[in-house]
């Protein structure tokens, strides 16, 4: 006799599964020796203009110390550097360079080829329901 459970256990499943095979697609992305990860901070630091790395460790929910590593990573490289502020020159803020910008034009490109293989033959109305429903489990979360 089935468990009246089953089918949330079912969609739980489901959605690993699916939540493996995207996270393994993003994970490809390494332009220029750039992680996924990495281009995540670019992104927000283009976004929001520059930050200091407790605001970006709020905003992705991970530690100050994950986001100096890989702070250190994108500066080594020349996608990121760090500025003192004006008015108070012990903050210091990090800021996205011409260089990072070019390569979040490569990560824009490869999103849409990740977020259309996965997601692009569903309906519009579809997207809705499932943005819908994820935001309301986000919200429930919190």
């Amino acid at each position: 006799m089935p468990h009246p459970d089953d089918d949330i256990y079912e969609f739980e499943e489901t959605f690993r599964q699916l939540f493996r095979k995207v996270k393994s697609s993003w994970s490809k992305f390494e332009d220029q020796g750039v992680t996924a990860s990495q281009a995540v901070i670019l992104e927000k630091l283009e976004c929001d203009g520059p930050l200091k790395v407790s605001q970006l460790a709020d905003m992705l929910w991970i530690t100050s110390g994950a986001i100096t590593s890989l702070a250190d990573k994108l500066i080594a490289g020349g996608f990121a550097e760090r500025a003192r502020s004006e008015a108070d020159r012990r903050v210091v803020y990090l800021r996205v360079t011409d260089k990072g910008r070019e390569i979040l034009a490569s990560l824009r490109a490869h999103r849409k080829k990740v977020v259309e293989s996965y997601f692009g033959k569903l309906s519009k109305e579809d997207v809705q329901h499932l943005s819908r429903i994820f935001n309301q489990i986000l919200k429930d979360t919190d």
